[in-house]
């Protein structure tokens, strides 16, 4: 059941990373993000950072589906945006270092590969647990 369970979210996070890059991301920005590597830690960190905003996405959106107040909505999403950010800093990353990481993977076909193998090593590792 975790194993599912860690395998959704992790292809799931990796999907959705695309929803958090800035909509008008600057040439100058992407290249460095591009010319950027990452140490094994730093990617499982990035991996982590992933399921934990993708569960609190999860989370917000079944709140917000019995919700019908724009305000409550709103407070629904602040409060999202708040847990998303605690996220972020439990595992070491500002939004901006979190989006650069996630540009830079999201551009080199090594460095996602390197990504999945990550993620399933952490995946088995849970399983075994």
């Amino acid at each position: 059941m975790h194993n599912r369970w860690i395998y959704s979210i992790i292809a799931a996070c990796l999907l959705s990373t695309l929803s958090l890059m800035p909509a008008m991301a600057q040439d100058q920005a992407s290249a460095e993000a591009a010319k950027m590597t990452y140490s094994d830690e730093e990617l499982k960190s990035f991996i982590l950072a992933n399921a934990g905003i993708y569960q609190v996405q999860q989370q917000a959106m079944a709140h917000m589906q019995g919700t019908e107040s724009d305000q409550q909505k709103q407070e629904i999403m602040d409060a999202a945006n708040q847990q998303m950010l605690q996220v972020l800093e439990q595992v070491g990353f500002t939004p901006d270092s979190y989006n650069a990481m996630g540009q830079t993977i999201q551009s080199d076909v090594d460095l996602q590969q390197k990504v999945r193998a990550i993620a399933t090593e952490l995946a088995q590792q849970e399983e075994s647990q």
